[in-house]
């Protein structure tokens, strides 16, 4: 019977790959976190009203009394699995033997995939002024669609995000104001959401396992031979 191992079982990159970063040299529970902090720094470095410390907050309506100062209320409210990127293959990458161990791979689980939902809000000292700030924001998000590069932080990068997009998630009136009543009585102000995906969070550690450079294959007969079948006799078909 064929020798096997549970690497044969697996898909993935090619060999000679260098070894993927251990979760060790990260902290993969942070990865949501960086989301929300990248997007901040992003509107507060293009939006000169929400440049202030404390303008861009992670709080949702229902906790924020913005009497006389402009804000903006970055509020994660939904967390949705990509359905797209689920089950994907384990990556797999070839370890250099230690001495004249054999050749071994590298199997790191695939990552968790899912889709952040934010809703923005934003306050101001006065109505006309809160326009302002809807209309830098669109526009923001129109000419800015993803956060790659420096506008990432550098923990996402590390943990395999070097693009999220910033998609504009259309709701109707009903179902922003549906989102509002849970808001503690707030009166609804003007919302727009945005969907940021794909965001990759790991989901394991990576493992070592065998890599397969020899099998052995043996065949046994199992039908019955007919009564003048000769061992020595040549095969002619």
């Amino acid at each position: 019977m064929p020798t096997t191992s549970t690497s044969s079982a697996l898909s993935g990159q090619g060999d000679d790959e260098p070894a993927a970063k251990k979760p060790a040299d990260y902290d993969s529970s942070q990865v949501i976190r960086w989301v929300s902090e990248s997007l901040r720094k992003l509107v507060r470095e293009h939006i000169p009203l929400l440049s202030a410390e404390s303008a861009v907050v992670f709080e949702s309506p229902a906790e924020i009394e913005a009497v006389g100062e402009n804000k903006l209320s970055l509020y994660l409210y939904q967390i949705e699995h990509n359905v797209w990127l689920r089950n994907l293959p384990p990556t797999l990458s070839h370890r250099q033997p230690v001495s004249a161990g054999p050749n071994t791979l590298q199997v790191t689980p695939a990552p968790l995939v899912v889709d952040l939902v934010y809703m923005m809000v934003p306050y101001a000292k006065s109505a006309e002024l809160e326009l302002v700030l809807a209309d830098e924001l669109l526009r923001l998000f129109h000419d800015v669609a993803a956060l790659e590069g420096p506008l990432l932080h550098p923990g996402l990068q590390q943990t395999g995000n070097q693009c999220i997009d910033i998609v504009p998630r259309d709701s109707s009136i009903e179902a922003l104001r549906e989102l509002w009543a849970g808001f503690g009585g707030k009166p609804y102000k003007l919302t727009k959401l945005y969907l940021l995906s794909p965001v990759r969070i790991p989901s394991g550690r990576p493992f070592d396992t065998d890599m397969v450079t020899q099998t052995e294959l043996s065949i046994v007969n199992t039908r019955p031979l007919p009564e003048n079948f000769n061992p020595e006799t040549p095969c002619t078909t």
